[in-house]
């Protein structure tokens, strides 16, 4: 189910990069359904943060970082070249560690950060521990609270413009907590139906208001984004727990792609939706993912046939 959300996740990650820039209806309310997406990648990475691993911290994080942040370094390099060629922009240093070298790659920045950080909770006291998820969620909330006034109105509360994982650790928070309390996953799965109806409704509530209070466009910097996407996330999370849900094994082969596809996508998006198909950007989306599942397709077949890959070829 998890694989299957991040399915659903990345697949609106394309669709937002497809209908970005768009000021139509339909443009405007894709990118409002698809913030869910990267609070989700979130929620999905606290649920996962425990490892008895947090208690040899040290070599759990190296291992962390060679295996997400260092390849991500590289196509940050590869991002910041390719727009240095085609568009003559510049990059820094900091630009690469901090993800903009492209406009999706910030995830990565904090991904990492809450990866290498969020661990040394295991290390308080459960009580200790529980509040401070509680106040990550809060004062989450009351951030992007506050962003959304700075926007609307101009009162500038927050100047602060460099890196916040305040603006994500809520979500963070969320998936933790739903990872350390079993019992509430078991009590949603008791009440499922009920659930389902219930996260509709606060989903709902978070993809109207932006409407009635004219904030559309604000993307992650209002505080509707918290019932968008915790009842986006609930809603699929019950529907594709059923072995009957549409789309189930086609997801879950996305989803288990998910990194390669996040990485790699971008480079394909604008020239296609600018250049070669302008017209039609649903279509645009479609060959984004093929290209991105034929590349990954590709890649895992001559990895089998290196000569010193030698378990690969006999897992395959």
């Amino acid at each position: 189910m998890f694989d299957i959300l991040k399915g659903l996740g990345i697949i609106s990650v394309i669709v937002s990069h497809v209908y970005r820039g768009g000021t139509d209806p339909l443009a405007v309310f894709v990118r409002e359904l698809a913030m869910w997406c990267v609070p989700m990648f979130f929620m999905v990475q606290g649920y996962f943060m425990y490892s008895p691993t947090y208690r040899r911290w040290l070599q759990s994080s190296w291992k962390k970082i060679k295996k997400s942040y260092i390849p991500y370094l590289y196509w940050a390099v590869a991002y910041g070249a390719f727009y240095y060629i085609t568009a003559n922009k510049t990059f820094t240093i900091m630009d690469l560690i901090l993800g903009k070298t492209a406009l999706h790659l910030y995830y990565m920045f904090y991904y990492i950060v809450f990866a290498i950080c969020c661990p040394l909770l295991y290390f308080l006291p459960k009580v200790l521990r529980r509040y401070l998820l509680y106040f990550m969620i809060i004062s989450n909330i009351y951030w992007v609270y506050m962003l959304e006034i700075s926007k609307t109105y101009g009162v500038h509360w927050i100047s602060w413009s460099g890196p916040a994982p305040i603006k994500w650790w809520g979500f963070i928070a969320i998936g933790m907590l739903l990872g350390e309390y079993k019992q509430i996953g078991a009590f949603i799965s008791k009440h499922y139906k009920a659930f389902f109806v219930g996260a509709v409704a606060v989903a709902a509530i978070g993809l109207i208001e932006p409407y009635l209070n004219n904030t559309l466009g604000y993307l992650f910097n209002k505080v509707a984004i918290f019932p968008l996407a915790t009842g986006v996330t609930l809603a699929l999370a019950i529907y594709y727990s059923s072995e009957k849900a549409i789309g189930r094994d086609f997801l879950n082969y996305v989803g288990s792609r998910t990194f390669g596809i996040y990485l790699g996508h971008f480079f394909f998006v604008d020239i296609l939706r600018n250049q070669i198909i302008p017209g039609d950007r649903a279509l645009v989306a479609v060959i984004v993912l093929g290209i991105c599942l034929a590349a990954k397709a590709i890649k895992d077949r001559v990895t089998i046939h290196l000569p010193w890959n030698k378990d690969a070829r006999v897992s395959a």
